[in-house]
């Protein structure tokens, strides 16, 4: 009998869609799905490292051709973020966020707003 855990009797299928997705000429396509994939495993390590009892940040604008170098990446990467990991030394400045309400769109737009 198939194993169904973790969607593993769908794996054939899932394989080939990726190969799809990925084949054509697009290059912003796959620069793009990079990105979006490279911030969402940023954000579970950092969840993760939180779950640890370690601090972490983000951090984007490095000069990627110097840490292209200094790490050797091979030409098929392309550095998106770091993430620094360890136990802060100070508490970290506190920030502000927007309410839910602010930031959520809930069900779509209003009819009036979609215009604007």
């Amino acid at each position: 009998m198939e194993n169904a855990y973790a969607g593993y009797s769908s794996h054939t299928a899932m394989i080939a869609q990726i190969e799809e997705a990925y084949a054509g000429d697009s290059f912003s396509y796959r620069r793009d799905e990079a990105i979006r994939n490279a911030s969402l495993a940023a954000m579970q390590l950092m969840l993760a490292a939180k779950a640890k009892g370690l601090d972490s940040g983000p951090m984007v604008g490095f000069d990627t051709n110097a840490f292209v170098q200094a790490f050797h990446v091979p030409p098929r990467y392309t550095p998106v973020l770091l993430v620094a990991i360890g136990k802060a030394a100070v508490p970290a400045r506190p920030t502000s966020r927007f309410p839910a309400e602010q930031t959520i769109i809930w069900n779509g737009f209003e009819p009036n707003i979609a215009t604007l």
